[in-house]
């Protein structure tokens, strides 16, 4: 039993010598990351960006989440032109920090080329944008989006047709999609920019055109992303609002069609759906809370059909 206790009491001497050590080690070790850090900013101000470059990546490799390390080498490679590493650094920044404004501010400025396009056609810049990103009716509903470079690289294209096309609400509206769909894979700050292009796609439709619009089209797919938005962000408000006005910038022309036909109490319906045939625009209005579909072909209320008979029935629209 002595010799037991003796073993102990000297197990306990040894450690209590090692753990010191072990303490003192790991203050060394942040203290190490913190000078290479310090010292890369030196060479970063004299210019030696070569020596910055190693102290940053030697610090960054004793730490890893050693936010303002990478921020600077991302720094240091954007001043030697090297703008794919310069981005990788300023992703990891915003991996580590999600809100930090001026790694955001970096990577949101490092795709401003429309070198693709030489042209005074704000279209050609427009369809190339979408060209960048592929068929967005389908990838901006599913999982497999394009990479954040392709949709950042996709951004300045958009915003150069709208320079040149100020009216050109579609311009806008892809933008806020671009900006949404990097809102939710990369960044939260990128949402208020989604907003900002939404608003003014619906500014622009609704200042020149004040009649119809056809749906679906970029007008009222703002109206749906920007909804879907304040709904994730819990904006019941601002959501309501959004729908009201809706409502008094659009209610008036169709109630007008609605009551030259006999249909009062009607109101905006809560989906359109649009389609062509020989020259004439054919619309089916739903209303559902009337289990009706209204029929309007050229502006015209033509006809009307059941909703749930829809539903399991496939006919022509009545004329």
């Amino acid at each position: 039993m002595a010799k037991i206790c003796y073993h102990r009491i000297k197990l306990g001497i040894l450690l209590s010598l090692l753990l010191p050590l072990v303490l003192m080690e790991g203050i060394i070790y942040a203290q190490d990351a913190q000078t290479y850090y310090k010292n890369g900013y030196i060479y970063f101000t004299q210019e030696n960006y070569e020596q910055a470059e190693q102290h940053y990546k030697k610090a960054i490799e004793l730490d890893p989440n050693f936010e303002e390390a990478h921020y600077w080498l991302g720094k240091v490679y954007r001043q030697i032109g090297d703008y794919s590493q310069a981005v990788e650094q300023w992703k990891k920044v915003l991996e580590i920090n999600p809100k930090n404004p001026y790694a955001f501010s970096y990577l949101a400025s490092s795709f401003q080329s429309t070198s693709r396009v030489r042209s005074d056609n704000p279209l050609d810049y427009f369809n190339e944008g979408i060209k960048m990103i592929g068929n967005p009716d389908e990838y901006l509903s599913a999982e497999d989006v394009p990479s954040v470079d392709i949709l950042l690289s996709a951004v300045p294209y958009f915003k150069k047709a709208a320079s040149l096309e100020p009216n050109l609400l579609e311009a806008y509206f892809w933008t806020g999609e671009v900006y949404r769909v990097l809102g939710d894979k990369i960044n939260p700050q990128f949402r208020p920019l989604a907003l900002e292009n939404y608003e003014k796609a619906i500014d622009i439709e609704e200042a020149t055109n004040s009649v119809s619009f056809d749906h679906p089209s970029a007008y009222w797919r703002s109206y749906i992303q920007l909804s879907k938005i304040y709904n994730s962000l819990q904006w019941t408000d601002k959501e309501k609002e959004l729908w009201q006005r809706l409502e008094k910038a659009r209610a008036l022309p169709y109630q007008q069609v609605l009551e030259e036909k006999g249909y009062s109490g009607f109101g905006y319906p809560s989906r359109i759906e649009v389609s062509f045939r020989e020259g004439d625009k054919i619309e089916n209005w739903f209303y559902p809370e009337k289990d009706k579909i209204l029929v309007v072909i050229n502006g015209e209320v033509r006809g009307e059909r059941k909703l749930l008979a829809d539903k399991t029935e496939t006919g022509n629209e009545e004329e």
